[in-house]
């Protein structure tokens, strides 16, 4: 059935030759997370897994990590449960006394003895020593307590620990716990005891139901289909005990259950994506059911493993059981899964019910998209996006705007609503009200030549390059014009860019440029700019390049001209689609009342748009529509108010992360108003590389270069140490 949907649903087919199987199936893999198609058995999306890193310094740090860096850190993972690892990492901090600051510490030893010696701090984030030291969950490597020696051995047993080498610690703890007694260090010795005893009440094999005979590592998977989805159990054994469950869910879209072919192919596609994120892999895998290619996927996780990994379909004995058990555990996921997000569903189906009819809108609101301003007395204004989709977040669709039409010091928030609305709402009507864009005609040089004119302030003629040029109308008028070569291989070299002074701050000219772009197929754009426009440009997306294409460089006007433009960029077009900007929302909410409300609809019609909008008061959560000065009467404790409130208030947390951060990146940009020429793009970006002005100084002059271009380069090696030091 599956198969036959899949064969009907195909319209051309494409084929790529490779030298090998696992060549093949390196190139499946990367081509499945590229297109995520609908009959591949696909793992839910990366956010939903994290990983405990431990970070290569002289005093490491544990952290928690969305995706495996190639940085020399040791990752363990993937795992699901985040609450049960951080609650495990707090256990190992008491135990251990493991930093958890991000303070860049470096140790300085003395020549003749390497075990002592001073810690420099490098990055200073917090005020040192912290509580954690005073109340003995840290060693204090920060001001010398501990040699990068004695802390790494903590280190190292928190590794064995993690990979289940429970019997390894014990070992090094009654060792050193012996050598303690023996140097009659008895408060010493009775503090390791204490660990001692903690991890052997952690790790007691008496109170394990799962184990395993033969003391091997092994990973025991089961699974059960439902729905379109596969609900995994994973059980992680290592030295034969168990120490940890994993859950995963899997999109399995056409699969049926009790099909022994389709589950074959569920439990094979999982695996691959599965030790494709792997960081642990063990001697033996158990899995329910055999497969043809079973071997190679022996030999494919060998070479992942970089040793021996075995799989096994164990028909009876201990092994079998451990498979029962997992699927139980399985189907166990899975029905309180259901049952979690079916009341979950009727819930939201009811408020979604309840507010269409409210609102008196065709339909139920599938997308919500909710807005709020956030600010300090007027400074560092943001603006946040969040969307619900189905009455249920969908945080990989929030964005967050920084204001641009502000006066520093401004506090206007029906200005700043009336602004984020129309960035957002452009989008998806692609041009202003009244804009028209075409690509240059006959009739249209007249237009261009008076437009370049009041720009270059002398006559302009335009004869064959007219071809060349794309324009805004309004009322058959040329108001914007923006001038583009065509180079090799679809690439396009960037010229002239104008919008008259009586049509700007309507997004004309990035419109201009979005529909030129799509309309040429472009799939790269280059070009040179000075720095009264580079923040623009830097906006929109373009990022610096050394030089550009030889034809291009050839195709400007003069050396001269090219010295005036001190920005070499270039934009990518595949890179910048924006999937949730592209989705259209069934209703707009806006926190605040009639006067953000009206200002917001203000966007609306200078777009044409017609998305129903309503505004969300906080006081006595009252909900405002265009064209009626009173509230609606909708219950406060109704299942519609309290969706409203619950999407205004994820606004609100949104906003005012985004605006805390962006405050501490604002104050410590004050420290580079020194540097002339340095624009407010180039410090966030220097200051979101290096996180502070202290690891600016240490940056290599290569480093700065490829951030800001070679001439801001010079003058923050050459400024920044003599005037901040």
């Amino acid at each position: 059935m599956r198969t036959q949907k899949l064969v009907e649903a195909i319209a051309d087919l494409e084929w790529i030759e490779v030298g090998s199987d696992l060549e093949a199936l390196f190139l499946e893999t990367n081509l499945i997370k590229e297109f995520r198609p609908k009959y591949n058995v696909l793992m839910k999306d990366d956010k939903n897994f994290i990983y405990i890193k431990i970070t290569k310094e002289d005093f490491p740090r544990i952290l928690l990590v969305r995706r495996v860096d190639k940085d020399g850190a040791r990752y363990f993972g993937p795992k699901t449960a985040t609450g049960n690892v951080r609650k495990t990492l707090m256990l190992l901090q008491k135990l251990f006394m493991y930093r958890s600051c991000d303070l860049g510490l470096e140790w300085h030893p003395e020549q003749n003895d390497p075990k002592t010696g001073q810690t420099t701090v490098t990055k200073k984030t917090i005020a040192y020593p912290c509580l954690d030291y005073h109340i003995k969950r840290c060693a204090a490597p920060c001001i010398g307590k501990i040699s990068p020696e004695e802390y790494k051995k903590s280190i190292e047993k928190i590794g064995y620990f993690l990979e289940g080498k429970s019997s390894e610690i014990e070992k090094q703890l009654k060792t050193q716990m012996a050598e303690l007694v023996a140097q009659k260090q008895f408060e010493r010795a009775a503090l390791l005891r204490d660990k001692l005893v903690a991890l052997q009440d952690l790790m007691n094999p008496t109170k394990q139901v799962v184990t395993s005979p033969d003391q091997e590592n092994t990973d025991v998977f089961d699974f059960v289909l439902e729905g379109g989805k596969a609900y995994f159990n994973l059980f992680m054994l290592r030295e034969g005990k168990l120490i940890n469950q994993e859950n995963f869910i899997a999109d399995a879209f056409g699969f049926e259950p009790g099909e022994e072919e389709q589950a074959v192919e569920v439990m094979e596609s999982f695996l691959y994506q599965y030790y494709g994120k792997a960081t642990d892999f063990p001697q033996t895998i158990l899995i329910p059911h055999e497969f043809e290619e079973e071997d190679f996927l022996e030999e494919w996780l060998t070479n992942q493993a970089g040793r021996r990994v075995y799989v096994k379909v164990p028909e009876r004995g201990k092994k079998h059981q451990l498979l029962e058990l997992a699927e139980k555990n399985a189907r166990s996921f899975q029905k309180q899964h259901k049952a979690r997000w079916e009341g979950f569903e009727e819930q939201d189906e009811e408020a979604l019910e309840e507010l269409a009819k409210h609102l008196d809108l065709p339909k139920k609101p599938k997308r919500m998209e909710c807005y709020d301003i956030s600010h300090l007395g007027g400074s560092d204004t943001v603006a946040s996006m969040v969307v619900f989709e189905n009455g249920k977040s969908k945080p990989s669709d929030y964005r967050k705007f920084h204001l641009k039409t502000l006066a520093n010091g401004e506090i206007d928030d029906f200005k700043s609503m009336k602004e984020i609305l129309y960035r957002r709402l452009l989008y998806l009507t692609k041009a202003p009200k009244g804009i028209v864009f075409k690509n240059a005609a006959k009739s249209h040089k007249k237009g261009i030549e008076t437009l370049l004119g009041e720009w270059r302030k002398e006559p302009q003629e335009v004869g064959e390059e007219l071809k060349e040029f794309s324009v805004a109308l309004k009322e058959k008028k040329v108001v914007g014009l923006l001038r583009l070569t065509e180079g090799a291989n679809k690439t396009l070299l960037q010229k002239s860019l104008f919008v008259s002074p009586t049509q700007r701050d309507q997004g004309i000219a990035k419109a201009l440029m979005r529909w030129t772009y799509d309309k040429r197929k472009a799939k790269r754009v280059y070009l040179s700019c000075d720095d009264s426009t580079f923040s623009f440009y830097d906006d929109f997306g373009f990022e610096a390049v050394k030089q550009l294409p030889e034809e291009f460089v050839t195709q400007l006007q003069t050396e001269a001209h090219m010295a005036l433009k001190k920005h070499l960029l270039a934009y990518d077009p595949s890179k910048h689609h924006d999937s949730s900007f592209e989705s259209k929302p069934n209703l707009i909410v806006i926190d605040g009342g009639k006067g953000q409300l009206s200002h917001a609809m203000e966007s609306g019609e200078a777009l044409g748009s017609t998305i129903p909008m309503i505004g969300l008061a906080k006081r006595e959560e009252e909900v405002f529509v265009p064209g009626k000065s009173f509230p609606l009467l909708i219950p406060n404790d109704s299942k519609a108010s309290l969706l409203l409130q619950r999407i205004r208030n994820e606004a609100h947390r949104f906003a005012i992360t985004f605006q805390r951060s962006t405050r501490k990146q604002y104050l410590t940009a004050s420290a580079l108003d020194s540097i002339k020429g340095l624009g407010d793009v180039a410090k966030m970006k220097l200051l979101e590389h290096f996180g502070s002005v202290e690891q600016i100084k240490l940056a290599t002059p290569e480093e700065l270069e490829a951030l800001v271009g070679k001439s801001l380069a010079n003058k923050i090696s050459s400024e920044l140490l003599l005037n901040l030091n």
